[in-house]
């Protein structure tokens, strides 16, 4: 039996390597300068003079140990293998080259690549060779024979016969900034890593947000252990970089690297820590790439302690930095919501304002949590997570929230706890808000009294009865919108009520008699038993003018319903009308029309109602609604409270 061989093909090369870029294809060449201990990376684009906008080669040079002959055939034979990562080297788990196919990327941008390298053959002999390869055969590769140099060890890479691709404007737009997002973070490792593209070192500051120093100290045993720990957070995604802790010794080598707990949190808090410390001169394994098991290299004593110790308090100094980073990317996702339209709607009234505020805060406050959550949700998916939330804060359901989230992602024990004080403490905050809220109304109520009942003011209807309800029209119900109110013909009054419930503007004409008239206060809303649009026309008398009503102000108000019960587009099965007369007192002729006495019921019919009130009748109802809330919130605040520290958080309400 014969043994075969399996072998890769130039187009099964190029088949593997069909993601890569022009851009990240010269990366890769910049890399291998690294990997081969290289300090200074020097790319020049050289100008074809015979063409507009392009260049005639490209050339990638390091000062790096260059390419030992004598390991060209592990270096150059084989695909998708590489000894680099048995080479020794000071970068320990930075080097990229491990997958050995750098050097054949080259056909994205151009035709033919050649290496002129120089290698230290022992310690008083330098050795310096080429290597060529054509693009359309990445199977073969032709070395020259090395010969004496007396230069420094290095390898520079020549490209020619470039793609169309590669422009004066695709290094400006495309490559500098894929240069940027690949190499800053190693760049911040030591001060002598640089690049420089046509004799200009790369500038990557503009990818970098916030930049701070500060020190560690950890006792151990008698002595203090010191650490000089740096911190960037950057604009962008690096490339293909995680948020990570390196660690380097005195000596800036690197003696380890190690991924943040920040990743993949659905946020772009994106982060590098650069930590040295003598700590850190510990001898480390070459070929210990797992960063997972970094606490293996203290083994299992003091070291190790100080480490998980070091660990901690650079998470500790992560979540305070990323704090105020997600309250600012918290805003920004509320204001994207609402630009989307995804949150439930609330009506302008100050109740309701109240519950929106509410249910911002609570996103806010999840997302500063745990910004996953958020991820990955299409617009639909956003509104109904946005009205489960409302559903939930509402009734307080903290399990049933729970179901939800954990549908979107896995919640630990940590996060459960994180999320109930949430809850809570959001619900607090909307409970005393509404305190404080009806405490104001109590005022306001207490002033509609005095205009009523302290006829020395001697407050008139037009003047000061009507505009004080005009302004304070919640007084009827906090459903309501206000359609019109005095001066506002029948004919007007229609068109803005078509306008609020259906939203058409266009105008209505009314055959009655009776249509120039005026209502002195129109409102509109749903009844929130039903569902059904509720409408409210209320006449009002000042107490000042008109002691006791008569038949004279009925007939008023029953010439309103008259009109608009004859109004196809206003008399909707479907639609509830309720009319209020409301006086100090009224006569007996209209006490003995009264159907019901408790609440002043007069007219019955299948969608349409009239009562007939007192202004002690409609502010004792008011004062009874409020002070009856105002007692339940307080019950429920003081609940709250028992169940989390909050009183540090939030301000009690004022007394």
């Amino acid at each position: 039996m014969i043994t075969q061989s399996v072998e890769i093909t130039s187009s099964g090369i190029k088949k593997v390597l069909r993601k890569h870029t022009p851009e990240r294809a010269i990366a890769e060449y910049i890399w291998n300068g690294f990997d081969a201990k290289a300090t200074e990376i020097n790319i020049d684009f050289k100008i074809d003079t015979t063409k507009i906008e392009s260049f005639k080669s490209i050339t990638i040079s390091d000062d790096g140990e260059g390419i030992v002959y004598e390991e060209l055939g592990e270096r150059f034979r084989k695909f998708y293998e590489s000894n680099k990562s048995s080479i020794s080297t000071s970068n320990t788990n930075l080097t990229k080259g491990k997958n050995g196919y750098g050097r054949f990327t080259f056909h994205k941008f151009a035709r033919f690549a050649t290496w002129s390298t120089v290698y230290k053959k022992s310690e008083n002999e330098l050795l310096a060779y080429d290597i060529s390869m054509n693009s359309e055969n990445l199977k073969e590769y032709t070395p020259t024979i090395p010969i004496k140099s007396n230069t420094k060890t290095g390898t520079s890479v020549e490209f020619i016969e470039l793609h169309a691709t590669v422009s004066p404007k695709f290094i400006d737009n495309v490559l500098i900034p894929y240069l940027k997002a690949e190499f800053a973070w190693f760049l911040e490792l030591k001060e002598e890593f640089k690049i420089f593209i046509n004799g200009k070192e790369l500038d990557y500051s503009s990818i970098i947000e916030e930049v701070d120093s500060y020190p560690i100290e950890i006792k151990s045993k008698e002595e203090v252990l010191k650490f000089e720990c740096k911190y960037i957070r950057w604009k962008k995604k690096l490339n293909d970089e995680y948020s990570r802790f390196y660690f380097l010794n005195k000596d800036l080598a690197i003696k380890k690297t190690k991924t943040t707990s920040l990743n993949k949190k659905g946020d772009d808090f994106w982060h590098s820590l650069v930590i040295v410390g003598d700590f850190f001169n510990t001898p480390t394994s070459e070929d210990d790439s797992n960063e997972e098991e970094t606490l293996e290299l203290f083994g299992t004593g003091q070291e190790r302690k100080v480490f998980k110790e070091l660990i901690n308090k650079l998470n500790e100094y992560l979540k305070k930095k990323r704090r105020p980073f997600l309250r600012v990317q918290a805003d920004k996702l509320v204001k994207k919501y609402e630009d989307e339209k995804v949150f439930p709607n609330y009506s302008d009234n100050e109740w309701d304002q109240v519950r929106k505020q509410g249910l911002e805060n609570l996103v806010k406050e999840i997302y500063e949590v745990e910004p996953a959550v958020f991820m990955k949700l299409n617009k639909e998916q956003k509104r109904i997570f946005l009205e489960l939330l409302n559903l939930v804060m509402d009734k307080s359901e903290s399990d049933s929230l729970f179901k939800i989230i954990d549908a979107v992602i896995e919640l630990d024990s940590a996060d459960r706890k994180e999320f109930a004080k949430i809850l809570e403490m959001t619900r607090l905050k909307q409970v005393i808000s509404t305190i404080n809220l009806i405490k104001d109304r109590l005022i306001i109520v207490d002033n509609l009294k005095k205009i009523v009942f302290n006829h020395d003011l001697k407050a008139n209807e037009r003047d000061h009865l009507q505009k004080f309800v005009e302004k304070h029209y919640w007084i009827f119900g906090e459903e309501y919108r206000m359609v019109c109110a005095e001066e506002v013909k029948f004919e007007e009054a229609l068109r803005r009520y078509i306008y609020i419930l259906r939203g058409i503007n266009k105008k209505e004409f009314i055959e009655h008699p009776d249509k120039y008239k005026e209502m002195d206060l129109f409102l509109a809303g749903t009844d929130f038993r039903d569902g059904k649009p509720h409408n409210v026309i209320i006449e009002i008398k000042s107490p000042t003018s008109i002691k006791r009503l008569k038949s004279v102000h009925m007939t008023q108000i029953e010439e309103y319903m008259d009109v608009i019960l004859k109004q196809d587009c206003f008399n909707d099965a479907n639609e509830e009308w309720t009319f209020f007369l409301i006086g100090q007192d009224y006569d007996d002729i209209l006490s003995r029309r009264i159907l019901n006495k408790e609440t002043g019921l007069v007219i019955k019919g299948d969608n349409y109602s009239l009562y007939l009130k007192k202004w002690s009748e409609v502010v004792n109802e008011v004062e009874r609604r409020l002070k009856y809330l105002l007692e339940k919130l307080k019950i429920e605040r003081g609940s709250l409270s028992q169940k989390n520290t909050l009183e540090e958080i939030i301000p009690t309400v004022k007394k």
